[in-house]
């Protein structure tokens, strides 16, 4: 008999054996029992956490002739037949290759054809997110209103890719990271049951190379199984997960402080040869800063050892927080960028040349010295300052009055349409470390105006506009991820729009709206007494560029 992957081989049969989402668990087989099935649910949540398991044994139990308990009994015909993947009326599709509109047409023609021989015809999709917009849209009328025998699970990493139009005719379910404890003790039943020798720090590194996807710690301990000879250690998990050890660590966080270029350099070289994950390693990183924060604080962790504990008595509280602010942002530099190397060295040279600077605190500098310092580089005289501000406040509305009638000029209610829909999808974004600043303060705005190129935003207060401008490029880069498409984007307050929305409407009405050279406008600005730093400033914050 050919060789099985362990993840395939321990995947749930049953409920019961789904590990680290009991909640989820406990909906679905009550739904089960209570004989209150939905037409459509929606799967979300990490890799690997369970989500196209749950739905294939949520399928199965409610095709099951003999479910006991809200489970299936994996003794009868249909149970039989859906354990040898014989069973024709549980239909899986991959969204990432089947994503048109044509494929979703199919499913549609398909609807009303009766189950052969179950009860329920279940289609579940997988990857839904890589749906097309059209292939959402030709969905969405099979997924309002199907026959009382159809059943859509559709499972997904990325739900805020997702019109808000199919969300809301799903029952949700978010599968969340399985816990430590849990996937250990899952690991530790396949150990049990395979006969693996493994040690428990190779065990333990296993677990946190997962970041709590059961596929991925299954996967590499069955990687770590057949690479081993005899017994599977820490070593072996290193070089096969492509991480480093913690004395790897230790020694990169001590030549950073010791502003040693030469050695990182040659180091991430040597990493690269023996094909070390950046990502991997920049992560090991975070959680070290992260276990000195809660070192210094005296909360419950690990143990520290002695060479981490040298290396934490360098370091202040201050230095550790922005240590682990940078290496988040280094985080996703690595994961968005091809060159993922030369992204990981350069950052390493900044996280030196950032700690040196920040040895010159207040703490180490006469305080006459530095007061005398602060008072020469940033006084200015009150007045002179209201009016700088005052001047540079109206020559922008200037500017957004360009914008605002350019938009307005192209708006269509069907524009409209589409940003509102996708609109709550922001609240996904809340918990995002890049995004979840700008998501704070739209899910406080409103769209107003939308055009084909640009969306006129308000908000309820100066201030809240001012933060969102201050966050321009990420909350435009938070945009176009949630509709695919790139914006110029105007943020406005509500009573301004109050203000200027009559004049507007009347002159689309009478078709006196013209368009508005905004390059022109911007150059004449620059050409006025505005200083080259304010022009400079106007230009990135409302996007005024040749295209």
């Amino acid at each position: 008999m050919a060789y099985q992957t362990l993840y395939r081989k321990y995947r749930p049969k049953t409920f019961e054996l789904v590990f680290g989402q009991d909640t989820i668990v406990k909906t679905l087989k009550n739904v089960i029992k209570n004989k209150k099935l939905s037409h459509a649910y929606l799967f979300t949540g990490p890799r690997g956490t369970g989500k196209t398991s749950s739905a294939k044994l949520f399928a199965k139990t409610i095709n099951c002739l003999n479910n006991q308990n809200g489970d299936a009994c994996n003794e009868c015909e249909n149970c039989k037949s859906f354990n040898e993947n014989n069973n024709p009326d549980i239909i899986e599709i991959d969204a990432a290759s089947n994503n048109g509109v044509d494929e979703i047409r199919e499913i549609k023609n398909k609807v009303n054809l009766v189950p052969s021989m179950s009860k329920y015809k279940v289609y579940i999709i997988d990857e839904v997110h890589m749906l097309s917009i059209g292939a959402f849209n030709a969905l969405l009328k099979t997924l309002e209103e199907p026959p009382e025998y159809i059943i859509f699970i559709l499972a997904t990493t990325e739900p805020q890719k997702i019109p808000a139009t199919i969300i809301s005719r799903c029952q949700r379910f978010d599968f969340k990271n399985i816990s430590h404890d849990k996937m250990k003790n899952c690991l530790q039943n396949i150990i049990k049951k395979e006969n693996i020798k493994i040690e428990e720090l190779a065990l333990e590194e296993i677990i946190n190379n997962s970041n709590g996807g059961m596929r991925d710690a299954i996967g590499l301990l069955d990687q770590a199984a057949s690479f081993s000879d005899d017994m599977i250690t820490l070593k072996d998990i290193d070089e096969l997960s492509g991480n480093i050890n913690n004395e790897e660590i230790n020694n990169i966080f001590n030549n950073i402080l010791n502003k040693n270029y030469e050695f990182l350099f040659n180091k991430i070289k040597e990493y690269s040869s023996l094909g070390k994950d950046f990502l991997l390693i920049c992560e090991k990183m975070i959680n070290f800063v992260r276990k000195g924060i809660l070192f210094k604080k005296n909360i419950h962790i690990n143990e520290v050892s002695k060479e981490e504990k040298e290396i934490l008595d360098k370091l202040s509280d201050s230095k550790l927080y922005m240590m682990i602010d940078f290496l988040s942002e280094t985080l996703i530099k690595i994961k968005n960028n091809y060159q993922k190397e030369l992204t990981f060295e350069v950052q390493m040279i900044q996280l030196i040349d950032k700690i040196s600077s920040f040895s010159i605190t207040k703490s180490n500098v006469p305080r006459g010295t530095l007061d005398d310092h602060l008072v020469k580089k940033s006084y200015v005289p009150r007045e002179t300052l209201k009016k700088t501000t005052q001047e540079k406040n109206e020559k922008l509305l200037e500017l957004k009055k360009i914008r605002i009638n350019n938009i307005l000029k192209e708006a269509t209610k069907q524009d409209m349409k589409f940003i509102t829909d996708l609109w709550t999808n922001i609240n996904e974004y809340l918990t995002n470390d890049k995004y979840k600043i700008s998501a704070g303060i739209l899910i406080d705005a409103k769209p107003v105006a939308v055009s084909k190129k640009g969306i006129i935003i308000t908000l309820p207060l100066e201030s809240a506009v001012n933060r969102i401008e201050n966050e321009y490029d990420n909350s435009k880069e938070l945009l176009k991820i949630i509709y695919n498409e790139e914006y110029k984007i105007v943020y406005i307050t509500e009573e301004y729009w109050k203000k200027v929305r009559p004049h507007y409407v009347e002159k689309k009405k009478n078709g006196d709206i013209e368009f508005i050279d905004e390059k022109e406008a911007l150059q004449k600005m620059r050409k006025s007494n505005l200083n080259n730093n304010s022009y400079n400033e106007f230009s990135e914050l409302i996007e005024m560029e040749e295209k």
